[in-house]
Parts: structure tokens; sequence; C-alpha cells
């Protein structure tokens, strides 16, 4: 009985295989290289022991704030000191005096240890607004929503003056940035999409970020390396593809399938032919035997 056809034999399905994992490995990394170009944000964003003792600002500024609640009239002596605090330092001063070492968790669960503390965060922006205030001076504060590893999908409200050039502003923004900036308080704040209450840590600093590359480069000039990861995975992808499409059509020709279909051998011998065997073996022994000498 014959065995039905089937489209994958011998090295075809490992070859698709192959194919496949060749060409999904290559857009994934094509999309990690295009996605996380980037100028370097931090090289070491991580604190390292020993680590100082963590020290709260005492300044009676913040002798007014509370936290969870809304930003009030109450909160601006604290806020203006702040802002002052950061036209001080340059983005360099200020990265190196700020802590590693604080999660988002003890910022809510203590956030009076913190207050005044400056502190660096790596994480994405999401959303960026921007809007006239008197307590700014240039006129003009920017607020980045971000989110980082450990706070998940709860967000920090970072506050600043001077946006790096280009840098994007508006809603469903994926931006990857460091922040350096001052521990101000708790925020209470009304969500526009489900009108629920929230809470979110707000900082007071400076930004860190870096215009994306482009793909393709820019003003003409030679081709990114990106381009010819790109031609490279085309390359590989189109060769396997040729290759296996050969052995599939060579498989499927008529003279395969004749080649496929032939007679194999078996271990089952049918009884005619095990008789006819045995005679001829009895033959061939009786006209070996040597005559005899009288």
């Amino acid at each position: 009985m014959s065995k039905p056809n089937s489209l994958f034999r011998g090295s075809e399905l490992p070859r698709l295989l192959l194919l496949l994992v060749i060409l999904i490995g290559g857009m994934v990394l094509l999309w990690k290289y295009i996605y996380f170009k980037r100028v370097p944000l931090e090289a070491n964003p991580v604190a390292r022991v020993p680590l100082t003792p963590i020290v709260p600002d005492k300044s009676p500024e913040f002798d007014t704030v509370r936290d969870k609640t809304e930003i009030q009239l109450r909160d601006m002596a604290a806020y203006k000191k702040l802002l002052t605090q950061v036209e001080t330092l340059s983005p360099a001063a200020l990265s190196k005096i700020s802590r590693r070492d604080v999660l988002s968790i003890q910022i809510w669960e203590h956030p009076e240890h913190y207050r005044g503390v400056p502190i660096q965060i790596v994480g994405t922006v999401l959303r960026v607004m921007t809007y006239e205030s008197k307590l700014s001076r240039t006129g003009r504060l920017y607020e980045a929503w971000m989110v980082t590893s450990d706070s998940q999908r709860n967000f920090y409200v970072c506050v600043f003056e001077d946006p790096p050039k280009g840098f994007p502003v508006g809603d469903n923004l994926s931006e990857r940035i460091v922040f350096n900036g001052y521990f101000f308080k708790l925020m209470k704040y009304q969500s526009g999409k489900d009108l629920g209450f929230y809470v979110s840590p707000v900082l007071v600093g400076r930004i860190g970020w870096s215009e994306p590359v482009a793909v393709g480069g820019a003003g003409g000039g030679a081709p990114s390396p990106a381009i010819w990861m790109a031609v490279a995975v085309g390359l590989m992808f189109i060769v396997s593809f040729y290759r296996w499409m050969t052995g599939l059509r060579r498989s499927l020709s008529p003279l395969s399938r004749a080649a496929f279909h032939r007679e194999h051998p078996s271990e089952e011998i049918a009884p005619e032919e095990l008789t006819a065997w045995l005679e001829n073996v009895a033959d061939d022994d009786q006209a070996g035997e040597p005559e005899k000498l009288v």
C-alpha cells in the first residue's frame, strides 16, 4: 500500500523552519537597532555600595508642602526654590549629585524622607505638556510624564525649563530619557481618561534626551548601519528561500516521485520464492561436489 504524498519530505521542513528563524531573528535585531539607536543616556545608571545617607531638605519652604494633594498656593515657595536650585547647576553637576538608589515605592511610602533630594530616573516618556508659568525664568515650564522599570504603569511627573532641541511635545509618545531632578511632592491629579484620581511623584530638574538617528542617514551621506543590516537580512532571506524552493521543486518532480515510490526491500519472503531459492541452493551444492576416485 503506497503512502500518501507529503509536501515536506527529508530536509525540506527543517530548511523552511531555518528560513523563518533567519527572517524573524533578523527583523527583531533590525527593530532593536532602530528603536534603541540613541546616544547613551548614562554610563552608570545604578548605585554602588557604599552608599551615603539620604538627607532630606529641611528648608522652611517645605514646611507647608502636603503630599497626595494637588499643587496649591502653599506649595509655590518650595516649587520656586527647586527651580532656582536647578538653574544654578549645570546638567553634568546635577547628574553627579543625583542619587541612583531611590525607587518609586520608597517615595510612595515615605515621601518626607526624600523631600528635596536629587534623584536620577531612566525611563520612557509617554506624554509631554507645556504651559506658561511666572515661576520660570523663561516664562514656560514643561512636564514629561514618564514610566520606569520600577514604577511600571505609575507615572513620574518631571518638570523642567530647558527642553533639548527637537524634543517632542504631545501625547502618545515613546521617548527614552534620563531625568535628574529634586523630589518635590506626591501630587494628586485626575485622569482625563477614566476621571479617576491618582498620585504621582513630581521631580524638578533637567532632562537628558537625544534625537533618534534617522534610518536612512541625514543629508544624503553614507548609508547608516541599519540600511546595511536590512540589506544583509534581505539577502539571507532571498538566498535561503531560493534554495528551499529549488529543493521543493526537485522533490516534487516526476523523476523524484518515481524514485520515491520504488519498491523498497522487505523482510518478508513469499513461500514460493523461499522454496525456489532452497532448490537452487541444493542444485548448486550438488553441482559443486568433486567426483570420488575409485
